[in-house]
């Protein structure tokens, strides 16, 4: 009799445990980390391999990204471009001249390392990310204000390329 109710005991504690650790791995999943990647990619040029790390509750990581020449026989005058999340500029660059003659630049190509830590940001799904790019290109300048909404832009577990978002 005694033997059968430690036995009772051992499956009632190692299925107790099993169900904590499975209801604690997806609470893991659900509250890690959102990876919301994209391009951006405008008449002139693209802003390509763009990514936001969500790390839960209140942290932002952002990466590095390609700019990139959209067409053929355009030449730049200066580049500024600008992301933000409610009132937080989270990623802000400004390029004076043409960004795409410049030694690190190749094939109409150049890398912004914009990599950066940003502490105390909320970051939800359901928020929108605003894009603000000024540009000149052959002596017009352009000015370009549009709005991406998060939900739109998640990673999938599997993916073989961004989502293209354009703004005009």
């Amino acid at each position: 009799m005694k033997k059968g109710r430690l036995i009772k005991a051992l499956i009632t504690i190692c299925f107790l445990w099993a169900a904590i650790s499975f209801f604690y791995s997806q609470y893991q999943l659900r509250y890690g980390q959102t990876v919301y990647t994209f391009d951006i990619a405008t008449e002139d040029l693209y802003l390509r391999d763009i990514d936001l790390v969500a790390v839960s509750p209140y942290a932002l990581f952002t990466t590095g990204h390609f700019l990139e020449i959209n067409g053929e026989n355009k030449s730049f005058d200066g580049i500024s471009y600008g992301f933000s999340l409610g009132e937080t500029m989270i990623l802000s660059l400004s390029q004076a001249g043409d960004p795409f003659t410049f030694p690190d630049a190749a094939n109409g190509k150049a890398y912004s390392d914009t990599s950066n830590l940003i502490q105390d940001i909320r970051v939800r799904k359901r928020d929108s990310l605003q894009v603000e790019i000024h540009y000149t290109v052959n002596g017009e300048p352009k000015e370009i204000v549009g709005e991406i909404k998060l939900s739109d832009v998640i990673r999938p577990f599997s993916y073989s390329t961004n989502k293209v978002v354009y703004l005009q």
